[in-house]
């Protein structure tokens, strides 16, 4: 048995403690309760001990070595059965952490004999229950009740039964899922302060194994906000993981290297001359900035792809069928169980010596996000960490619009004007519009105040942009969109709110059955048509979980039925999520980001009706399936011009809703041969599935799982089996460059009429 702690219930437990279990019995009798003081949730948990009529009693142990995976805190309870309040099914895993059993509300299960860990696939707060078998789970009222066989001693051994241990004994043990930062870090504005911040953002990690690859035991960084001296809250604390990252105390060194001292739990120290020192083996680094944020960003995703790999291995938690162990495996041949067993210190330093070559064409890195150094970037900072993002500081040599000089989005511009030449309809307004559904030549986005900058390409799926002007093919995210993230809560009834609005009746092929296509999700759409300016400004002041605007823009603003609204004039706005299909967009989209929603999809410059019609409806339809915005933006960048005419303003990561596969999937049919087809598919991070998931395609008969965001191997099947095995929910698949969706799509008939070789 585990040694016991010297209190026995936690209402006086440490500020501390993340987790705690207390009475309630204001709920109930024999009723406790889980408390997160983190994420600021309860989970009830109803136990009884029928046998002697006594209440029940919870103790807290000093120990949680019963547990494979982190937990925040341990308790012995003396009881026949506990019940979590809450709807979730439940794995029935063995001694060595393998799954025996699952029980559901439609399939209770048995806990075979000897010590098993259940735990709970989901709840407000991570919760497992370790038993000695036999035992079942049951469900009552959808919650699953755990009980221990009658004449069973629970967890205890034979030779430990007394007349306290009597009626059974299960252990509860229970994690904070930290999405949210455990608080706020107060620092001096200067980079010695930002220093000290960095250096407790591995507080939040759950762990310190190869697992923290996994998104739910990474946590949140505490935020960072400005004071006189150095101030950190509970539950956030410098972690001496043997690790050391020595930098110039300079902006641009320490935002490149903040999501590696994250990952790493590194304390951060003043050097001259770079490095990153893990137990005794030294790492040097380049002195040159530029050079220095590359290598940073290659050892961020060095380490993680490592960690990835590692955990897969036999003496991991999760010992599964993992493409980056395989592919390592036979590329490195490395000591995997060694490595697993490290402490962070040993396992980074024997990661240090292998090259960085051998790792990092292995997964598909989700983000790149440049930050000009700057003092009021810094709290930013946090949640490019909590996102795993490679942070280039200072940003590689940008090129901006206005100086009279020729740019990328210039060529773009004249080749985008030559193609709408003689196209009917654009979406922007002229100042004198002829009558008819044509409209004259459109306000040049090179124009505007706000320069448009173009970024150097990264080596990742999406890239973001955190100064002054807007990117090119690249989101904008503001400190205020990163922080409504974490306001932002699923609505209670579980419906969708989506609002259309069309100014031009011209445009109106963009609607239709574009959205409200799911089994479990309810859609509310409204459609306006021709508003005026005064209901736009009112309807926006209003609640909707998406606005789409479909119609024209300029200087002026949105075109209305009796003239333009300026969004900048908006004071709040009630909408979360948009999509502003008009030409040269971007401004009215950062005045709706900094009016209060999280973020949207606009346009740089002109849009011809065609070309905008079909990535509006693909949009939509993307957004309907569960992708985030930079998901949706990068499956439709395909298509002609649609890659450079489209940007992000606010959060990348903003989600309509989740989607049926739990990661957003794209399925690209590679060709037609020998009555075969070949598929590759590529899983999106998402916000409830971000970077360290696993995904596995259903069609792979390998059941092979992947890292998400990377593009999985080519699989072949034949024709006649392609439709069955897409026929898993409505997903979107692409065959030369055009969207199709599986509940819609008979594959076969449209492969077999394409010039497939």
């Amino acid at each position: 048995m585990t040694d016991r702690a010297p209190s026995a219930a936690d209402s006086d437990a440490p500020p501390e403690a993340a987790v705690r279990l207390v009475d309630a019995t204001r709920r109930g009798p024999s009723v406790f309760e889980l408390v997160d003081s983190i994420e600021e949730v309860r989970l009830p948990i109803a136990v009884d001990r029928p046998d002697t009529g006594e209440a029940p009693t919870a103790t807290r142990l000093a120990t949680a070595d019963r547990f494979n995976a982190p937990v925040d805190g341990c308790w012995a309870v003396e009881a026949t059965t506990v019940t979590p309040l809450c709807t979730a099914d439940v794995y029935v895993r063995d001694a060595d952490n393998a799954v025996v059993a699952t029980a559901t509300a439609e399939a209770p299960a048995r806990v075979p004999p000897g010590p098993h860990v259940l735990e709970l696939s989901t709840a407000p707060v991570k919760t497992y229950v370790a038993v000695d078998g036999p035992a079942s789970v049951s469900y009552e009222d959808r919650y699953p009740r755990v009980s221990i066989d009658p004449g069973h001693g629970g967890t205890a051994g034979p030779d430990e039964i007394d007349a306290a241990d009597a009626p059974g004994e299960l252990l509860i043990g229970a994690r904070s899922r930290r999405n949210s930062p455990a608080g706020t870090v107060t620092v001096p504005e200067s980079p010695e302060g930002l220093a000290s911040a960095i250096s407790t953002f591995g507080s939040a990690l759950a762990t310190t194994s190869p697992e923290r690859s996994f998104p739910t035991l990474r946590g949140h960084p505490p935020l960072i906000e400005r004071g006189e001296s150095f101030e950190a809250p509970r539950f956030v604390e410098r972690v001496d993981a043997g690790i050391t990252l020595g930098l110039p105390f300079e902006y641009d060194a320490l935002f490149s290297a903040t999501p590696l001292a994250f990952y790493l739990a590194a304390a951060v120290e003043e050097s001259a001359d770079p490095y990153l020192r893990a137990g005794e083996y030294r790492h040097d680094l380049p002195r040159d900035p530029d050079a220095l944020a590359a290598a940073l960003g290659d050892l961020l995703r060095h380490c993680f792809t490592l960690d990835c790999a590692t955990r897969a291995c036999s003496a991991g938690l999760y010992d599964v069928n993992l493409h980056v162990h395989e592919v390592l495996t036979e590329r490195l041949d490395p000591p995997w169980t060694e490595w697993y067993e490290a402490d962070l210190a040993e396992r980074t330093a024997a990661y240090l010596e292998v090259p960085t070559a051998a790792t990092l064409d292995c997964l598909d890195w989700p983000h790149t996000t440049d930050v000009v150094p700057a003092a009021e970037n810094d709290s930013a900072l946090p949640f490019l960490a909590a996102d795993l993002s490679v942070v280039r500081s200072p940003p590689p040599e940008t090129s901006a619009t206005g100086d009279g000089g020729v740019t990328e989005l210039d060529d773009f511009v004249r080749a985008s004007r030559e193609a709408v030449e003689t196209a009917t309809l654009t979406r922007s307004a002229g100042a004198d519009p002829p009558t008819g559904s044509t409209r004259g030549p459109t306000q040049n986005a090179l124009d505007d105040s706000e320069s448009i900058v173009t970024l150097q390409a990264a080596d990742s799926i999406a890239q973001a942009w955190i100064g002054p002007g807007f990117p090119m093919r690249a989101a904008k995210p503001t400190v205020e969109t990163y922080r409504r993230r974490l306001d932002r809560t699923p609505a209670e009834d579980l419906t969708i709110g989506v609002t259309v609005v069309c100014n031009d009746e011209a445009m109106v092929d963009e609607l239709g059955d574009t959205y409200g296509f799911r089994d479990h999700v309810t859609f509310d759409i409204r459609e306006e048509r021709d508003l005026a300016c005064d209901a736009l400004r009112d309807l926006l002041a209003d609640d909707h979980d998406f606005f789409h605007y479909v119609g024209h823009v300029d200087e002026r603003g949105m075109e209305c039925s009796d003239g333009f609204l300026d969004l900048r004039t908006l004071d709040e706005t009630g909408v979360d999520a948009f999509l502003l299909n008009a030409c040269t967009s971007y401004q009215q989209g950062m005045a709706l980001v900094e009016a209060g929603a999280l973020g949207g999809v606009v346009s740089l410059t002109d849009l011809p009706n065609s070309l905008a019609t079909r990535v509006g409806r693909d949009l939509a339809r993307l957004f309907d399936a569960g992708f985030p915005l930079y998901a949706a933006l990068d499956v439709v960048g395909t298509g002609p011009f649609a890659e450079s005419a489209y940007s992000i303003a606010g959060d990348p990561m903003v989600q309509l809703c989740q989607c049926v596969t739990g990661a957003p999937m794209i399925t690209d049919v590679q060709n037609l041969f020998d009555g075969r087809i070949s598929l590759v598919s590529r899983f999106y991070p998402s916000k409830h599935f971000s970077h360290g998931s696993m995904s596995a395609a259903q069609f792979d008969p390998t059941h092979t799982n992947y890292i998400t965001g990377v593009k999985t191997a080519e699989v072949s099947l034949p024709v006649d089996e392609i439709n069955s095995e897409l026929d898993f929910g409505r997903t979107p698949i692409r065959i030369d460059n055009s969207l199709y969706w599986t509940d819609e799509t008979d594959l076969e008939s449209i492969v077999k009429s394409t010039d497939q070789p």
